[in-house]
């Protein structure tokens, strides 16, 4: 039985996704499935492809978002393709707004916030910012739902939003409440929490308070950073009728995707060293490739997925600028395998598939054509200015874009155009 968690990703920031990997990362060590991993929009394992980094025949899929909308009822359909079983059992549970825990915290925030800043209840409104989009008119209803049950309980509560109207500015107008209790209904800290939504409110990026056209503005922690998210997200697998583990401790390393595992350690076995993008793989320890100077020894995946992808962050997992300095001593063959997927999540099943002729390659034109937003725009991009977005992103991964240029390399395959290149091309092309 295999577990997803379903989240954004960013670009900008390594909390969008590192809160789901932090969730990722205790499921494992809870032994809840038999495979555990994470799937993004913007970064690695893409939605588009994590499924083909499972063997299960039982996937459940847990959307971390906090409203039911453009990417819980489009995207995530879309680029995972549900309505291709392939024989599996998949399970699509709802998103966390439809469990009562987001409302617990949502008043939580509140609670805090009138006791912390000493605020009179009556002179005081609460403003719900959530994220929206004018793509889908229910991507709306999870943030007014929270104000509504606030206004229910006596609070003045108003609902504004970053890609919405009432947009969050208007917060200023739709109350004349002396202060201000703005709480971000975003899961982490991530960019439009830290830069965005702040800067909407006109106070400070990291302040938890300030005064904005004489409001004492008081700024909450996001509703998804506590710890007991996780037991939300084991009631919504169990929810939707997955066939969880009994909670059980053990190697941190466990419960990682398989496919392509024994492929990969065969390799290593044979080769002794084998180069895998820009690791070096051995019986005994992984590190990155030439670095023979890696001193600082890693025992935790968490430990090492902060290593080589945060300070500075590493949006996309397979760049060419692999930090250097650490080291993994192996003690099992299958922890290469673990190593790998957390340095390159999803990596592995791919270059199996090609190591055995069964690669599935994409074209631009079928990725834009599955597209069920802005990127739909790139299926008529020419040949001429692909190879220049080619030329552009591609050239700082360790990746083969087999889907432009199907000559084999030593780089690691890629099958099919990733976010950051869609990203870019579509920059390009407006």
């Amino acid at each position: 039985m295999a577990l997803i968690l379903a989240g954004h990703g960013s670009h900008i920031s390594p909390e969008t996704a590192g809160l789901v990997w932090r969730h990722v990362d205790r499921l494992r060590a809870l032994g809840a499935a038999d495979e555990i991993t994470a799937a993004f929009w913007k970064e690695m394992p893409a939605f588009a492809a994590v499924l083909t980094t499972l063997t299960s025949p039982d996937v459940t899929i847990i959307p971390l978002f906090t409203a039911r909308g453009f990417f819980t009822q489009s995207v995530i359909p879309a680029e995972m393709r549900l309505t291709e079983r392939d024989g599996r059992v998949i399970r699509y549970a709802p998103p966390l707004h439809e469990h009562p825990y987001l409302a617990t915290v949502v008043r939580a925030r509140v609670e805090s916030a009138l006791r912390d800043f000493a605020l009179p209840t009556d002179q005081t409104a609460v403003a719900i910012i959530g994220h929206s989009t004018r793509r889908n008119p229910d991507s709306r209803k999870a943030t007014e739902a929270q104000a509504a049950r606030l206004r229910a309980e006596g609070f003045a509560a108003h609902a504004v939003y970053l890609d919405d109207t009432p947009e969050i500015a208007e917060i200023y107008a739709l109350t004349e409440a002396p202060n201000l209790i703005a709480v971000p209904y975003f899961l982490a800290a991530g960019s439009h929490t830290t830069i965005d939504v702040p800067r909407a409110l006109g106070i400070e990026a990291g302040a938890d308070h300030g005064s904005v056209q004489g409001r004492r503005v008081v700024y909450t922690a996001p509703v998804g950073v506590d710890d007991d998210l996780l037991d939300v997200i084991l009631a919504l697998a169990h929810e939707a009728g997955a066939p969880l583990n009994p909670p059980a401790s053990g190697d941190a390393w466990r419960g990682f995707p398989t496919a392509g595992r024994s492929t990969l350690i065969a390799g290593v076995e044979s080769a002794g060293v084998l180069r895998f993008g820009g690791l070096h793989l051995s019986r005994d320890e992984v590190r990155a490739w030439g670095d023979d100077d890696a001193r600082e020894g890693i025992d935790h995946p968490s430990a090492l997925r902060r290593r080589v992808r945060e300070n500075p962050f590493r949006s996309l997992a397979t760049s060419d600028d692999l930090p250097r300095g650490w080291r993994v001593d192996i003690k099992t063959p299958e922890q290469i395998h673990a190593v790998v997927e957390t340095v390159y999540p999803g990596a592995v099943a791919a270059w199996a598939a090609a190591q055995t002729g069964t690669l599935h390659v994409q074209a631009l034109r079928a990725t834009a054509r599955r597209q069920v937003g802005m990127y739909r725009a790139l299926e008529t991009m020419n040949a001429e200015d692909q190879a220049r977005i080619v030329g552009r992103v591609c050239a700082g991964c360790v990746r083969q874009p087999l889907w432009f240029e199907p000559s084999q390399t030593d780089k690691l395959p890629c099958p099919e155009p990733c976010n950051h290149w869609l990203s870019a091309a579509l920059e390009a092309k407006t």
